[in-house]
Order: structure tokens, then C-alpha cells, then sequence
């Protein structure tokens, strides 16, 4: 049986349009934000600004980690127990910066949280309002408007709750906000948590792999150092 020239060129136009649907599914899902780091590319050249940046740890240390993340982001959450126990464990030999990097897209309140923090550090109460911001991160997250949440998580503290709100308001830290948004973009950081140990970009860390990761590279920067020091 012989196709006529019209059903060749019905099968011929399905074949095209399922091509381009085809084709735009892949782009979507491969230019739509993450929220696991998974898929970053690696092997890259990277650059950090970490002046003014909230850390913990050693501000002299030779490791340094920069934890790109975002308050609204689960996935974040879930890695916080992981990034406190290497805090803890290795505070004297490596610093640990925060890097905020809100996926507005998908998280429209991750913006404002990170503002809110940054308020609440003119008070001396940035890691305790970080804290607060996940372990309340069911409660304002799917919030149309999260301000008195956020309020009241500032007397929760301990601080001032007029001062904070006056900042928040006026969202003076937004500029500060948006800078780590647009250096992790420029580090083709695509999704959260992501996390670089002196430059070598990694995602998500359980405890085993923070030991793992973190002792390689300060049996690096200690091997570095004995190379420089030898006459």
C-alpha cells in the first residue's frame, strides 16, 4: 500500500512539531534553576568577593568554603546540619562563608528573607536569625507577604524589633543580596545548595563527605605550604 503525498506530509509536519516540543522540553529542563546543586559544571575558573561576607570559622584559614544557598530553599535546609557539624568540627582550620543566592524564580520570598538577616546582623544577630529563618522555613516560606513573620522572629533574637523593621523596609540590604546572586552567576552557579572548597565546586555535603572533602584539601594546603617554605 503507497502513502498518498498528504499523509507524507501529515507524518512529516508530526515528526517536526514533536522535534521542537521535544527540544524545548530539554532546554526548560536544563536552564530551569535547581535546588541541589546537581548538574553544576565543574573543573572551571571561579572567582569570590568575600569582603563583608558573613563567615564562621578561621578568617585566616588556608581552606575556604563558600556556601552558595537560599533560605526558602528545602534542599538548603536539609544540608544545614551537615555545614554545623563541619562548622564545628573544623572552625580552627577553615573558613566558612555564607553566600546568598535566593532562586527568585521559584522562591519568591528567599529574597526578602536574606534581606532580613542581614538586618538583623546590624544587631549582632545574623547566625541566630540564619538559624531561625530554616527552622521556621515551613511557616514563612508560603506566605503571600512574610514582613510579620519576620518581625517577629527579630524578638525572638532578642533585637530591637522597630530598628529591624525600619531596615527591612527600606530593604537596605537588597544591593548586598543581589551581589552574591550575580557573582554566583558568574560562577555558573545554577542551583542550591552549592558549595566550593578552595575553588573545586561540589553539591550537597553529608558529614562523611565534609571530613572527606575538608581533609583533602587541608592536607593540601599544608602539603602547599611545605613546598613554599623549602629551601
Amino acid at each position: 500500500m503507497h502513502e498518498t503525498s498528504s499523509n507524507k506530509g501529515l507524518i512529516i509536519g508530526t515528526i517536526a512539531v514533536a522535534v521542537i516540543i521535544f527540544g524545548g522540553l530539554i532546554w526548560a529542563v536544563t536552564s530551569a534553576p535547581s535546588e541541589n546543586g546537581v548538574g553544576s559544571p565543574g573543573g572551571e575558573s571561579v572567582a569570590f568577593n568575600d569582603e563583608g561576607a558573613a563567615f564562621q570559622g578561621n578568617p585566616d584559614a588556608k581552606v575556604v568554603v563558600q556556601i552558595y544557598s537560599d533560605y526558602q530553599c528545602p534542599a538548603c535546609k536539609a544540608q544545614e546540619p551537615a555545614i554545623n557539624y563541619a562548622v564545628q568540627r573544623y572552625a580552627d582550620r577553615v573558613k566558612f562563608v555564607w553566600k546568598d543566592f535566593p532562586l527568585m524564580s521559584i522562591h519568591p520570598n528567599a529574597r526578602a528573607a536574606a534581606n532580613a538577616a542581614w538586618c538583623a546582623n546590624e544587631q549582632g544577630k545574623y547566625w541566630e536569625y540564619h538559624d531561625l529563618l530554616f527552622s521556621e522555613q515551613s511557616s514563612w516560606g508560603p506566605l503571600r507577604d512574610p514582613k510579620e513573620n519576620f518581625r517577629t522572629y527579630a524578638n525572638r533574637v532578642g533585637i530591637n524589633v522597630d530598628s529591624f523593621g525600619t531596615c527591612y523596609d527600606a530593604r537596605r540590604y537588597d544591593a548586598k543580596v543581589m551581589a552574591g546572586v550575580q557573582e554566583g552567576n558568574a560562577n555558573r552557579v545554577t542551583g542550591t545548595p552549592t558549595i566550593f572548597v578552595n575553588g573545586v565546586r561540589h553539591p550537597g555535603l553529608a558529614p562523611a563527605d565534609w571530613d572527606r572533602v575538608l581533609q583533602t584539601a587541608l592536607a593540601g594546603a599544608e602539603a602547599d605550604a611545605d613546598t613554599s617554605t623549602t629551601p
